[in-house]
């Protein structure tokens, strides 16, 4: 009785409560109907290395000293060969995580496995310096992962600032989150600064798990061999039955070579541990039990080892490689897979890349102008605003619709954007 009047108000204040977010159920029903799927890549490379390109980095650095990067135009030299909503999209490579939290009956365990996938994000760093292209704003990403069984619809919301949005469901859980970042150029290093929660939920018992991510610094941007470290506590709570977890990154200044370790722990709802966690965001994480719980210890993941040769293709894990592969299946047309500057910077044409990304990024701008004068805001196609009852923020989450849309094969409302 107390969830229907806390419903009724939420929406009488205009705003969506948790049980509302419910997600793509007919949808992914549809979509399974229609046969549609990903065949698994098989793809070990790209089809072009990254050759050695000739750009003088220290004159543009110098004009970027202390600015917000996301509004520096950034030339096509520093970027990979994927949008940043792919690069979320790379949060689920560890999904099977989330598959087994949800078999789980004890919540103190599937507490543990939510903390692994949490730290499992930043296994994909490591010799991975190049960034994602900005998304255009109305950009969309669509994924379908048939080994661990769930599919994923990501927008970029806005623009100034940047905003993506993400949405990935199975039949057991909901994903989702609203990505912002605040990023500066410090003279020797880069600090990357992501707001916004992270969100979880089970369909079986309607659990809803919360964290924010660490901050990101890359360092020797300038000199040296770049490389990148962690910093701050990712505390995991859960909203309905009350377990909690932290996750610590530790900053190399304070903990020098130890920085790449992970410690943590898993409390029950009494606020007592159970668990101690150990590991490194590199290599993977274990929970070990607390003295005289009677509980065995749990080796959650193991970081899967990029290619050999991964150096010369981007630093990029297959898992990477794999979501921007082409395939016939792809028919909406705000896709990043279609992006011409991303198509053509993975096929090694640098020259012509750099030429379509400034062409895009001009069109942006015109189409942002003609909404300025015309008096018209932006409204994204497939995520709205609300506010969530657990954690009190607001974040764009997904309305629906998408997965539908492709098996009609009617994007006729999605913006002209390449």
């Amino acid at each position: 009785m107390k969830k229907d009047k806390e419903s009724k108000k939420s929406k009488a204040n205009g705003e969506l409560v948790l049980d509302e977010i419910t997600g793509d159920k007919t949808d992914l029903r549809l979509l399974k109907e229609q046969g549609i799927t990903y065949p698994k890549s098989e793809r070990k490379c790209l089809p072009s290395a990254r050759d050695k390109y000739h750009f003088s980095l220290i004159s543009f650095l110098r004009t970027t000293i202390g600015k917000d990067l996301t509004k520096v135009p950034m030339p096509v030299f520093f970027n990979e060969p994927l949008s940043f909503l792919q690069r979320l999209t790379e949060d689920l490579e560890y999904a099977n995580l989330l598959n087994k939290a949800a078999d789980c009956e004890c919540p103190v365990e599937r507490l543990v496995y939510v903390s692994a996938f949490a730290s499992s994000n930043y296994a994909n760093v490591p010799g991975r310096f190049w960034k994602p292209f900005n998304p255009l704003l109305g950009e969309t990403f669509e994924y379908h992962n048939q080994e661990h069984g769930y599919s994923v619809i990501a927008e970029q919301v806005s623009h100034h600032p940047p905003i993506s949005a993400i949405h990935v469901e199975s039949d057991k859980w909901i994903f989702w989150q609203e990505y912002k970042l605040d990023t500066r150029f410090r003279g020797v290093y880069v600090k990357v600064c992501p707001t916004g929660d992270v969100h979880l939920k089970f369909k079986s018992n309607d659990c809803h798990y919360s964290w924010k991510k660490p901050n990101t610094s890359i360092h020797n941007i300038v000199f040296g061999t770049l490389w990148v470290d962690h910093e701050g506590s990712v505390e995991i709570e859960s909203h309905q039955t009350k377990e909690s977890a932290v996750v610590h990154f530790r900053n190399y200044k304070k903990v020098s070579k130890d920085y790449l370790k992970l410690t943590g722990s898993v409390t029950d709802k009494s606020g007592d541990v159970v668990y101690h966690l150990e590991g490194g965001w590199m290599e993977g994480l274990k929970a070990k039990p607390c003295e005289g719980t009677n509980r065995r210890e749990i080796d959650m993941w193991i970081a899967t080892p990029k290619p050999d040769d991964t150096a010369k293709y981007f630093g990029l894990t297959e898992f990477a490689m794999h979501l921007n592969e082409m395939n016939e299946d792809i028919n909406c047309p705000t896709d990043s897979r279609l992006r011409p500057d991303q198509r053509l910077l993975e096929e090694g044409n640098i020259d012509e890349a750099g030429a379509q990304k400034y062409r895009l990024e001009e069109k942006q701008r015109a189409a942002r102008k003609k909404r300025e004068n015309q008096r018209q805001s932006w409204t994204p196609r497939w995520f709205r605003l609300v506010t969530d009852p657990d954690t009190g923020s607001s974040s764009h989450v997904y309305n629906g619709g998408y997965w539908k849309a492709k098996v009609e094969k009617d994007f006729s409302a999605c913006p002209d954007i390449y």
